[in-house]
């Protein structure tokens, strides 16, 4: 069994340069920030990874998140709002979560829709 990754592991290679570049990666996109800083990228991608336990997934998660960011003209703080979703799922099965999630809403209407949308098709063109 491998050992769990703790939040003193993030500090030592090969976990900080992940989570270095991912932060680098997210600066790059240019997204508006709305008063969000890098340690505030840090921080969000670094709790993902703790979620994960896999750094290949986390980069996958936050480099699908930062494209579609890009691709919908999205914030950094829908960015932060979206590694959560990602994180909050993580091992649940994703067509199901976002069914309940529908089926929860007092009134559903286009914002959650397009919400709904945006999240089942992440990683539509990927092996993911």
């Amino acid at each position: 069994m491998n050992r769990r990754l703790t939040p003193d592991d993030l500090q030592t290679s090969p976990y900080k340069e992940l989570i270095q570049s991912l932060a680098f990666q997210w600066v790059r996109a240019e997204l508006p920030a709305q008063d969000l800083a890098y340690e505030d990228y840090l921080r969000n991608i670094s709790t993902l990874l703790l979620t994960t336990q896999n750094p290949d997934r986390t980069a996958s998660i936050v480099r699908a998140v930062l494209d579609q960011a890009t691709a919908l003209q999205k914030t950094s703080v829908w960015v932060e709002e979206e590694l959560k979703f990602e994180g909050m799922i993580e091992g649940a099965d994703r067509a199901d979560f976002l069914r309940f999630d529908l089926q929860q809403a007092a009134r559903i209407n286009d914002a959650l829709l397009d919400r709904y949308n945006e999240r089942i098709n992440r990683f539509g063109n990927k092996d993911e």
